[in-house]
């Protein structure tokens, strides 16, 4: 019995690589097709490039040929439907076809016959799949394959098979992740017709493949991936042009990797090129293509474990993470001290079976607690169970444990288990997009900085989660001793996933901070946009006359961004909102500072100052301090910059000083009134207010501050615009006044 912590990269078995070499000189039936000289010749020069004992990929075993007499089209599929049946997420497929095309004219012109050497085309009207069609390769094997998968088609027509893609693009949508799996490689558009040469004794197009396999076009390591072949060949000046598309995978998956050459290795060591440059590599570059494969297993809905009843308990949980690691079972294990209890298992977790690894299991959660992000309890050659600690108790550690996980999936080693630890955090089922998207900052948080592919694809999700929110709108209550005075000054747009939720989506609003000002402009702008065309169309809605002056929340870094700002004022002209209705409110938990590499003319709050003066000259709109009293809070920050109003946060009125603080806070938002410098003090809003408050209204409204925002008294938030009711005004008012 072994036990080893995750790390975060492996050394263990390799996924199966599978190619299929297709390769036919001439049709038994149809003699109007002329014979082809290489069609056979190239399969087994390809087939020799990939088992090469130094730069191929592939084993003799997992190499099958079909040419001449013996490449039939009943053969071949049938041997391509056994593979893609037997296939794993992390299995690759390579097949290449060599020879004749045959479009009939009784179809649609967007589909083809690859010949075979059984092929009979005047059997195909009356038996249509009485041959190797394009649409079965697309529909019926790579649509199909659970793993990576490439084309390569040296014949005439070949580019129907992108044009085919294309034409049902809406319905390759339902097998995205599929798809995404899957590169091809045509010798030509549709119409045209591929070449032979006798000067190099192949097919034009494998003629350019061979080369780049055979090193052309390997990078620096010496490697050649099918993007980088593809590219390759393309280069090349074939006429007519090849036909190709490299989706996710290609341009990381390898197909052969060639050794270096004396001359190579003197290059490698003499001093580097000053005219190349290269970005550093990420360290989880080498994991994209698994981490996002298992997220494609997690989170679509149709690559789920097929239950009916998911509520996102953690048995389900548990049955989600199982099936996307292709495990053969898994549990949550209490460990305590050496001992265990299964509390939530799949039906093929065998308790007595695995006994010898649970208990080693629990000895390395005794010992290392917090230490490691996982470890992997191995027994023999055979069978290994990955633990991934969930929470700490005392004595107690809560685990996730998988049984036989697919190998590639293991082999993410770290990264893999920060992505369980979020998946088990969030709520897959109820929330899929939020809790993708946790899994991805979870990475973030941990490593640092993630590749392009993944950053991107994570940009491309926050945009659809924040997309997905709506806006209500909690009034600003004006406090008076009388109740006719009661009134709402104003509303502020909150956030919220949908409208039966009561709080605000915070862990969604502040992944953004995770991810940096990209995320945080972005999740700022498309708020923005969503509250003043929604508080228009309240507005107009409304049972009083005019408009009531709207509050919503920005980041400082967004304030500080040009994109931010055209969007402010596209907003407004869109929806016809006066800007002077407009506040924006700057939260004191964000710093006033530059970010990393930035350089700023004048001290911070100079600098920042400035800019507002210059945004509310030009946009018209208004400014104020939110959640004063946590953050950076500082009397600073809140009397030098230019603001309408200050809006004093919750926490303030839990302190034990809360009276004092809110008279501080009073005077300052008086002073420049009373230097003579401002027409009239700056509103005070005390926001986060609710019945249970510590501080009464009295004692709130006997300071000077008589606007008061939140939960209480009836004044709740609302996709609606609502005056407050008769009976909520002499509430408040009664409050005001100091009576129970």
């Amino acid at each position: 019995m072994t036990t080893r912590p995750i790390a975060s990269g492996g050394a263990m078995a390799p996924s199966k690589r599978q190619a299929v070499l297709i390769g036919v000189n001439q049709c038994g039936y149809d003699r109007q097709l002329p014979d082809l000289r290489y069609a056979e010749s190239d399969v087994q020069a390809l087939r020799g490039v990939l088992l090469d004992e130094d730069y191929g990929t592939f084993d003799d075993g997992n190499v099958k040929v079909f040419s001449g007499a013996e490449a039939t089209s009943r053969d071949i599929k049938a041997f391509l439907r056994e593979v893609v049946l037997s296939s794993g997420p992390s299995d690759v497929l390579l097949v290449y076809f060599a020879g004749h095309t045959l479009v009939p004219q009784w179809n649609d012109q967007l589909d083809a016959y690859l010949v075979t050497a059984d092929l009979d085309p005047e059997r195909l009207p009356r038996e249509p799949d009485n041959g190797l069609r394009m649409s079965f390769l697309q529909r019926d094997i790579f649509e199909a394959f659970a793993g990576t998968s490439f084309l390569v088609l040296d014949c005439c027509q070949a580019g129907i098979y992108a044009d085919a893609d294309r034409r049902h693009a809406a319905a390759m949508q339902t097998y995205r992740t599929q798809v995404d799996r899957h590169s091809a490689l045509l010798a030509c558009p549709r119409g045209q017709v591929a070449r032979e040469s006798a000067e190099h004794g192949h097919g034009v197009l494998t003629h350019e493949v061979l080369r780049a396999l055979r090193g052309e076009a390997a990078d620096e390591a010496r490697r050649v991936s099918f993007a980088q072949m593809a590219a390759f060949v393309a280069d090349q000046g074939i006429e007519p042009p090849p036909v190709q598309w490299v989706r996710t995978y290609g341009p990381s998956t390898v197909l052969t990797q060639p050794p270096l050459s004396r001359h190579e290795r003197q290059a490698l060591n003499a001093p580097a090129n000053p005219g190349t440059t290269r970005p550093c590599k990420n360290p989880l570059e080498d994991q994209s293509n698994s981490i996002t494969q298992l997220l494609g297993r997690m989170f679509r809905r149709d690559n789920r474990p097929p239950h009916h009843d998911q509520q996102g308990g953690h048995a389900d949980r548990v049955e989600l993470l199982c099936h996307a690691l292709h495990a053969d079972s898994a549990a949550v294990v209490e460990f305590t001290g050496t001992d265990f209890a299964v509390l939530n298992a799949t039906i093929r977790f065998d308790k007595e079976t695995l006994r010898p690894m649970l208990e080693a299991a629990a000895v390395e959660a005794l010992q290392h607690r917090t230490s490691i992000p996982g470890h992997v309890v191995s027994h023999g050659a055979r069978r290994r169970m990955l633990c991934v600690p969930l929470s700490y108790a005392d004595e107690r550690t809560l685990a996730l444990t998988v049984v036989d996980p697919g190998l590639a999936q293991l082999d993410m080693g770290e990264p893999l288990a920060v992505m369980l630890r979020a998946v088990w955090d969030s709520d897959p089922f109820k929330d899929p997009v939020q809790a993708e998207m946790a899994v991805l900052t979870a990475l973030r948080t941990a490593f640092g900085r993630l590749p392009t592919t993944l950053y991107e694809y994570a940009f491309s999700l926050y945009q659809k989660l924040v997309e997905s929110m709506i806006m209500v709108f909690q009034p600003v209550v004006e406090l008076d001793l009388r109740a006719s005075g009661v009134s709402i000054q104003s509303f502020e747009a909150l956030a919220r996933r949908n409208d039966r939720e009561l709080r605000a989506p915070l862990a969604a609003l502040w992944m953004a901070y995770d991810w940096g000002d990209r995320f945080i402009i972005e999740r700022d702008a498309v708020l923005l946009s969503k509250a003043i065309h929604s508080y228009a169309e309240a507005d107009a809605a409304a049972e009083w006359q005019g408009t009531k002056p709207l509050s919503v929340n920005v980041a400082v870094r967004s304030l500080l961004s040009d994109s931010y700002l055209h969007q402010v004022r596209k907003a407004l002209v869109e929806a016809e909102v006066n800007p002077r209705t407009l506040t924006l409110e700057i939260s004191e938990q964000d710093p006033i500072t530059p970010g990393p590499g930035e350089q700023w003319p004048q001290e911070p709050l100079v600098y920042f100052h400035r800019r507002l003066t210059e945004l509310s000259r030009e946009l018209r709109i208004n400014f104020a301090v939110d959640d004063f009293g946590v953050g950076h809070a500082s009397l600073a920050r809140m009397a030098e910059l230019r603001l309408t109003q200050i809006k004093v946060d919750r926490a303030v009125l839990h302190h034990p000083l809360a009276v004092e603080e809110l008279a501080l806070v009073a005077r300052v938002a008086r002073y420049a009134s009373d230097q003579g410098h401002a027409p009239q003090p700056r509103a005070v809003i005390v926001e986060g207010y609710d019945d249970e408050a510590p501080v009464s209204l009295r004692q709130i409204y006997d300071l000077g501050i008589h606007h008061v925002q939140g939960h209480f008294s009836g004044a709740v938030a609302s996709t609606t615009l609502r005056p407050l009711d008769r009976t909520v005004q002499e509430r408040i008012a009664s409050l005001t006044r100091g009576e129970k």
